[in-house]
């Protein structure tokens, strides 16, 4: 199985409306960057945000494994993109690194996935995963995807709604 290398947008989200569960349960090596670990924990937890404790206690206990990219030229190159975050840039440089998948929900980082041939899903596929593996139900999911959008979550009504429909069928 390729490891999931996931991006602060998915493990920010899944945890707040309380699937953080859902990462342990997967099979799959989870894998991050330091500096997505630094936004989601330490900028976090110094916001006084509550999902930044429970994310503290999941890179305690090795749910995710913090890697260091190693391709610094690539990463450089990625930089150079407009709109591209470093966090982005380091998840992009690990995934093709470690032969992973990329968990990420930004469109300009997708759109640079897509230019350099590097695989990504996005956080409905963690959603669904875990549906299929009976982690949780799909009732469970489609919920979640609504408190998801109601805390800040980005998606369009025509991703909302195949989402909700893919949901259903599983």
């Amino acid at each position: 199985m390729k490891p999931l290398v996931f991006n602060s947008t998915p493990l920010i989200y899944l945890t707040k409306v309380g699937l953080s569960e859902v990462f342990d349960g997967l099979k799959e090596e989870k894998l991050t960057s330091p500096k997505v670990k630094r936004e989601v924990v330490d900028e976090g937890k110094r916001k006084g945000v509550p999902d930044a404790v429970v994310l503290e206690k999941m890179s305690r206990n090795n749910v995710f494994r913090i890697v260091e990219p190693k391709d610094n030229e690539f990463l450089s190159r990625l930089l150079e993109t407009k709109g591209l975050h470093v966090t982005d840039a380091e998840i992009l440089t690990i995934a093709p690194e470690r032969k992973g998948l990329v968990v990420i929900d930004d469109q300009v980082a997708r759109k640079t996935a897509r230019v350099y041939g590097i695989s990504y899903v996005g956080t409905p596929y963690v959603l669904m995963r875990a549906v299929l593996e009976r982690l949780i139900t799909k009732e469970k999911a489609k919920l979640a995807v609504n408190e998801m959008v109601s805390a800040g979550w980005r998606c369009s009504v025509e991703s909302y709604a195949k989402i909700m429909e893919a949901l259903e069928k599983a």
